[in-house]
């Protein structure tokens, strides 16, 4: 009788076990699809911004931004504005999206490359400007 009682308390605890992997992994899937919606309309968001969109090129991963990266350039020049900034584009390379650009001041032309999606700076060249 003892022996029947353990072997139900067991393959009694065996099916709730059972039972709750397997919920959880339903919920990691609920998560997962919560988590991808809410970076879809995030990247909807972002489509409809001002002028200066801080969109990814199609089908890649999301940008940090014009501001930011126009921000991490700037920091290397200092007393720069925003307004020296004279070129400026984002770009895919190699399957990789950067953003490329240019700032011109105090008779210096600096050009950089940034990492759209992590901020790090790839290239940094300065050379006087010659008139």
């Amino acid at each position: 009788m003892k022996k029947k009682i353990t072997l139900i308390i067991i393959s009694m605890l065996a099916l709730l076990l059972i039972a709750g992997c397997s919920s959880n992994d339903n919920g990691a899937d609920q998560e997962s699809g919560t988590e991808t919606t809410a970076s879809a309309a995030a990247g909807a968001d972002q489509e409809t911004t001002g002028p200066e969109k801080d969109t990814p090129v199609d089908g890649t991963q999301d940008v940090i931004g014009d501001t930011k990266a126009k921000g991490i350039a700037l920091a290397r020049v200092s007393g720069a504005k925003e307004s020296d900034v004279t070129e400026f584009k984002l770009e895919k390379d190699h399957g990789k999206q950067k953003y490329e650009g240019e700032i011109r001041y105090k008779g210096k032309e600096y050009d950089f490359d940034i990492d759209a999606v992590t901020g790090e700076v790839l290239d940094w060249e300065e050379e006087a400007i010659k008139d």
